[in-house]
């Protein structure tokens, strides 16, 4: 790791690296040009074909369809990412659940056994509504 950090540093990777961002910055420039005249041409075509109005409106749908798709997809890998934290704290709630279970063992076995049957209810339940909602 500090091996690439120190690579950053050194003078011809930061020249390189500076030349590379410059260079992608421009190439972003000019596709966003070639884009906006693209979509300008393609207006002009759709406006002479039918009024300027209705050309607006096409167009302007069409951006928002694409827009919507996109927060769509950000949304779905969003929720998708991965959550070690999440994990982390569910297993050290599963933990202090066994350390409760075997405090409650030694003290009373009956209250056990209905904790236990309890529990199994309460799992079963939640694990038939995530099956469904998969579904």
């Amino acid at each position: 790791m500090l091996r690439v950090f120190f690579n950053l540093i050194d003078g011809f990777s930061f020249r390189y690296l500076t030349q590379r961002i410059v260079l992608s910055l421009a190439g972003l420039l000019a596709l966003l040009l070639g884009a906006g005249f693209l979509l300008a041409a393609a207006f002009r075509v759709v406006a002479d074909a039918l009024n300027v109005i209705d050309a607006a409106l096409i167009f302007g749908a069409g951006f928002i369809v694409i827009a919507l798709g996109l927060f769509g997809a950000a949304s779905m890998v969003w929720n998708r990412r991965p959550r070690p934290m999440l994990a982390r704290a569910r297993y050290g709630v599963a933990a202090e659940v066994l350390r409760l279970a075997q405090t409650m063992i030694r003290k009373d076995p009956g209250k056990a056994v209905l904790a236990a049957l309890i529990l199994g209810a309460i799992t079963e339940y939640t694990t038939k509504r995530q099956s469904d909602a998969r579904d």
